[in-house]
């Protein structure tokens, strides 16, 4: 898409009432209106949002480095400076409520909510600013019919117990998808309590007419961190305990627990591949340790899934997934292999089902959906080479 298509897409916001606090929030509603992922805001820059997996700019004027630490008070906790400045990130997230006289043209009863990441860093000529990346969180969580999952997967998403994990780089819509099966199951089936961790809470799960309200606990402010949070939930009665992210070796030994006795846990991680999950996993510990937990996890996987969202022609973004289904063949055939294996076993099963990235990019490039530049995201060179090999012999 050319520079001109892009300003005629997305003019940048015109602050007719000047920069403050008020406008700034007015600004971040309308990025919402206007279907932007991300706001991004640091001094010394324009104000960028990302749209459709493209930055865009959407300020007229650079923000002087002075006047954003201002606004970063009027606008957020007082705190949250000093402690960036201090050199400690800060994750948060932010709601903005509408009301009677549709404050920051909210209705009333309409909510929005941004996840929020502060950092100190240099950027250009300035030496120290304060970077702010907020993601917007959807209002509305999609409907997880209409997210084009493939139908076994379908089927296997909300088993009674065990683990599940969502894998992908940051963006990739690991959270939305989470929050799709967590309302799926509350609509369909409200005698399964759902509670989650997060860090921070990012979709409102609960809906008007719910049974029971899902509990969702925030990490720093409900309890210390996941696994804390697990342990709580366990005397709690739950049917499926969302955990934000297995991010460390309590949280992972928590949750393979939770799934022995009986719950189903739906966690995310950061991977590249469905084969790479239970290595990623296995680093949390101790060498003397890994065989034991392998086979442990592997008595509790349900399934894992690895998403990349790519630009399409047309401007929007398609997601493709990478997933294993565990049923009892394959952890017979797993636990018959030396467990250093069984990753690159796992993408071997779908490099052969021709389930890859690769494949379903170049099919997507052929049906004339996503461009030659965008396969660069979903496959290797070796594997376009490959495939144009295919695709003529």
């Amino acid at each position: 898409m050319t520079q001109t298509t892009q300003t005629m897409d997305f003019a940048p916001y015109a602050f007719e009432d000047g920069l403050n606090a008020d406008t700034l929030r007015d600004f971040f509603v309308w990025c919402a209106r206007q279907s932007a992922s991300d706001i991004h805001i640091q001094g010394g820059n324009h104000l960028v949002v990302g749209h459709q997996g493209r930055l865009r700019q959407a300020s007229r004027f650079v923000l002087a480095d002075d006047t954003w630490s201002k606004l970063l008070d009027d606008l957020f906790s007082p705190e949250i400076r000093p402690t960036v400045r201090g050199g400690r990130p800060v994750d948060r997230a932010i709601q903005l409520d509408g009301d009677i006289n549709q404050r920051y043209g909210l209705e009333r009863g309409e909510r929005l909510r941004f996840r929020c990441n502060f950092v100190q860093a240099t950027a250009g000529r300035l030496d120290t600013t304060i970077a702010l990346t907020m993601r917007i969180i959807p209002s509305d969580i999609p409907d997880l019919t209409k997210m084009g999952l493939e139908e076994d997967l379908f089927e296997a998403l909300l088993p009674s117990n065990g683990l599940g994990l969502i894998g992908g780089i940051t963006g990739s819509g690991k959270s939305t998808q989470a929050a799709a099966i967590y309302r799926f199951c509350l609509d369909t089936d409200p005698d399964r309590k759902v509670t989650t961790i997060e860090d921070p809470i990012e979709f409102i799960l609960a809906r008007p007419g719910d049974v029971l309200a899902s509990t969702q606990l925030q990490i720093g402010r409900d309890v210390a961190n996941y696994a804390e949070g697990i342990r709580a939930d366990l005397r709690r009665a739950p049917s499926i305990i969302g955990v934000g992210e297995m991010r460390d070796l309590e949280t992972f030994q928590a949750a393979v627990l939770a799934g022995q006795v009986g719950h189903f846990n739906l966690s995310t991680l950061h991977i590249h591949s469905p084969g790479e999950a239970i290595p990623r996993c296995l680093t949390m510990v101790p060498s003397e340790m890994r065989e034991a937990t392998a086979h442990d996890l592997l008595s509790v996987l349900q399934y894992i899934i690895v998403q990349k969202l790519l630009r399409t022609t047309d401007g929007k973004r398609q997601a493709v997934r990478e997933y294993i289904i565990f049923d009892d063949a394959l952890r017979a055939k797993l636990a018959s292999m030396p467990y250093p294996e069984w990753g690159r076993h796992m993408d071997a099963i779908i490099r052969l089902e021709q389930r890859r990235f690769a494949d379903q990019a170049w099919r997507l490039h052929l049906e004339g959906r996503i461009d030659r530049r965008e396969l660069a995201v979903a496959m290797t060179a070796s594997q376009l080479r490959e495939l144009e090999q295919r695709a003529v012999s």
